[in-house]
């Protein structure tokens, strides 16, 4: 088992066009996630910082979000948006 996870903040400005852009990816996402992954998205009561953790059965899994144009399009916008790149950080279950 592996845990993916990110966090970021983004520019007051767009936040709210993040929040449209996950809600278009992520119902896309769990339509192909393998059983027993889950993918989710937490956001800070300032609705600026987000969480988001992938916790997937092997490696190859995360390829599965690259075959999503929508989630493409996230991240491409996200990029632009955040006050500071990304922090991503994979885990592997001991």
């Amino acid at each position: 088992m592996f845990v993916s996870k990110a966090e970021y903040r983004v520019k007051a400005e767009f936040a709210q066009r993040n929040l449209e852009n996950i809600k278009v990816f992520l119902p896309l996402a769990k339509q192909r996630l393998r059983p027993g992954s889950s993918y989710s998205v937490s956001v800070s009561e300032d609705g600026r910082s987000f969480l988001h953790l992938f916790i997937h059965q092997a490696r190859e899994d995360v390829d599965i979000l690259g075959e999503i144009p929508a989630f493409l399009h996230f991240l491409e916008e996200v990029m632009d948006g955040c006050e500071a790149p990304p922090s991503m950080v994979s885990f592997k279950e001991i």
